[in-house]
């Protein structure tokens, strides 16, 4: 037996793309399903990836081939290219799940068996207690996660090195020795030679510890992620685009805060934006902050916008065209997609803002203009004027309503009507009525 061989993660009648390197862990791995194959009726797939960055790759894919003709199972190879995105690590991870993906796809298995174990887990805790996480990332490696439509199981997760090396001479299982573990050019490798022996000698039940802290974390993280999904939900949720309300959001635990936040970022970039601790705590102090509009890029493609007391993620940074229309006659306009304006003598119900201009001569109304604003406008206030940008800060007026609203424009240059704003007193005889609808 092996100890802590979580066999509760494989059922029967089960295909399993096994991940085989050839060292210790994946083979100890190989040979203990091999033997449960027969109770299990398992169908076993192996799986390798020759990373050729050393001089013996080669033969650790013959060891494995022949290990998986030995075994009468199926074999499958991927020879990893040059390196074309810089960082090795982050293309050999993608490459390798990419492949694992395809085989299982290829065979019909729904599981991807890895050979983590309890010192992977310990070494990668204090990795990312050391260079900092998230409260999700402080959890470690989990014995079973989901990836693409395949679930990733690792049955030896809660096993130690030191029971996998036992079982291994036990059962005389025959493993390749890869030399750049050896060495401490590689973070892990350099916790695994410097940092753990120290542990261990301030505390033997060390990994036992690490294991629990992992476990409390993930209870924890459970908790915080179900309710932040129940928040995250409740938004406004478009495609390219999220919108929160300031006050709702800053009523919310700071811990649900920050995942939710993690969610919406998620969302819009389809998980493939990381973003810091840092990152995080930028948004909420853009949000916090008592400025009632202001801006944040994070990326090529995630811009915030904070506009008074709601705050929009979107994909795409708001960009604002000026319009401009002459008005000589009655009938219904179009502007910029987002109002429609109609001109009538006759009175209709059912539209958002109405105007009733009063008029002596229609040469008194014709032309007028329907624009945006622009610098300089100003407005009538009984006791002079008013800044047209100072009267929207004195209304309230997002940045985006400020640069869309149509605002009529007659032929003294003066502004007569705001949908909903501002309503310049007219007199005359007749009457004409401006319709304003929001599309």
């Amino acid at each position: 037996m092996l100890k802590n061989f979580n066999e509760n993660l494989i059922k029967k009648n089960d295909k399993l793309v096994l991940a085989v390197s050839g060292g210790v862990d994946s083979m100890v791995m190989l040979d203990y399903l091999a033997k449960l194959i027969n109770d299990y009726k398992l169908e076993l797939f192996i799986v390798h990836v020759n990373h050729q960055k050393r001089d013996n790759s080669q033969k650790d894919a013959a060891f494995v081939k022949k290990m998986a003709q030995t075994l009468n199972l199926p074999f499958f190879l991927l020879d990893l290219k040059k390196n074309e995105e810089g960082n090795f690590h982050h293309y050999a991870h993608k490459k390798r799940y990419q492949f694992f993906l395809e085989v299982a796809n290829k065979v019909g298995a729904k599981k991807i068996v890895l050979a983590h174990n309890l010192n992977d887990l310990a070494e990668t805790i204090l990795m990312r207690l050391t260079r900092g996480s998230s409260f999700e990332g402080y959890r470690g490696i989990l014995e079973k996660t989901t990836y693409k439509n395949k679930t990733i199981i690792r049955p030896m997760l809660y096993t130690s090195k030191n029971d996998i090396l036992d079982y291994q001479k036990r059962e005389n299982v025959k493993y390749r020795e890869d030399s750049s573990n050896l060495e401490d050019d590689y973070t892990r490798n350099r916790f695994r030679h410097n940092i753990l022996p120290k542990l261990q000698k301030e505390n033997p039940q060390y990994l036992e510890k690490l294991k629990q802290f992992s476990e409390y974390q993930t209870m924890a993280y459970n908790l915080i992620e179900s309710l932040s999904k129940t928040y995250f939900q409740s938004l406004e949720i478009n495609k390219d685009k999220v919108i929160i309300d300031k006050k709702n959001f800053l009523n919310q635990l700071d811990i649900i805060q920050f995942e939710v936040i993690k969610m919406i970022i998620n969302h819009l970039t389809r998980n493939a934006l990381e973003i810091s601790f840092t990152n995080i705590k930028d948004i909420i102090e853009l949000i916090c902050n008592k400025k009632p509009n202001l801006y944040l890029k994070l990326a090529q493609d995630l811009h915030i916008y904070k506009s008074y007391g709601k705050i929009f993620f979107q994909n795409e940074p708001t960009e604002y065209e000026n319009f401009e229309i002459t008005i000589d006659d009655f009938n219904k306009y179009d502007i910029v997609n987002e109002f429609e304006v109609i001109i009538t003598k006759n009175l209709i119900k059912n539209y958002d803002y109405m105007y009733k201009l009063c008029y002596n001569s229609l040469d008194s109304v014709f032309p007028f203009l329907i624009r945006n604003r622009r610098d300089g406008d100003r407005i009538d206030i009984n006791v002079g004027t008013k800044k047209l940008k100072d009267f929207f800060i004195d209304k309230k007026v997002s940045i985006n309503a400020r640069n869309t609203l149509p605002i009529m424009i007659n032929k003294n240059n003066e502004i007569f009507f705001i949908p909903s704003l501002y309503k310049l007193k007219s007199e005359g005889k007749n009457t004409l009525y401006i319709y304003v609808n929001k599309l």
